[in-house]
Parts: structure tokens; sequence; C-alpha cells
């Protein structure tokens, strides 16, 4: 095999289809939320960090909670969001298409996993921006 075969950043550039951007946006969406998910149990550990007193991991968690209610972060848990719908809707698409023998209609399918990404992602605006 050579290091030909091998070049994918290539072979991505080169084949803009449906295909492949569902495939980066797998990729990126699960990455994304595997980082989210080490950030997460390192934020829910900060109620360790008072040692054994309650009322000081009280203090350090709610201090911890208190720096998340800003903009910055709406954005990021909105954005978190999208990530999480698109990448389960795309893995549901990826399991019809392989095991139903729906291979024909995969393009169809990854536009219909974009618009109830779009649709889910604008629905949630109020929630992450309007009524805090």
């Amino acid at each position: 095999m050579g290091i030909s075969k091998l070049d994918y950043v290539g072979e991505t550039f080169r084949n803009w289809h449906s295909g492949m951007l569902s495939f980066i946006g797998q990729r990126i969406t699960g990455a994304a939320i595997t980082f989210y998910l080490v950030m997460h149990i390192y934020s829910l550990a900060s109620v360790l960090r008072g040692g054994t007193d309650a009322t000081a991991n009280e203090a350090a968690f709610r201090a911890m909670m208190g720096s998340y209610d800003t903009p910055l972060f709406r954005a990021a848990e909105w954005l978190l969001l999208i990530a999480i719908v698109f990448h389960a809707f795309n893995g549901i698409r990826i399991v019809l298409a392989d095991w139903l023998a729906l291979t024909k209609l995969q393009r169809g399918m990854f536009y219909v996993v974009v618009a109830v990404t779009i649709l889910v992602s604008a629905g949630a605006v109020p929630f992450f921006f309007l009524w805090r």
C-alpha cells in the first residue's frame, strides 16, 4: 500500500459531497462531545476540592457553577446541543443505511439530518438565550 492511498486530507478536499460532509461532521462532533464530557467531569469534581468539609464543598461547587452563567458559556452549551443532535441523528442515518440497505437514500437522509439539526437548534434559542 503506497503513501498516496493514505492521503485522507487530499481525498477530503477533492470529494465535497454529502457523504464526506457527514463523515467529517460525525468525527468533529464526536470529538467535541468527548471533550465536553472530560470538562464536565472536571467541573463536577470541584465538589471534592473542599476536602471533607461539606460547606467548603458546596461553596466550591457554587463558585464553579456561577462562573458558567455567562453568555459565552450559554453559546457553548447551544453549540454542544447542535453537536449532540447532529451526531445522534447522523448516527441513526448511518445505522439505517447499513442495516436496512438504504445506501441509495443516503444523500436525502443526510439532508433530513441537517434540516432536523437546524430546526432543533433554532427552536432551542429561546431556552439558551432569551429565557435566562
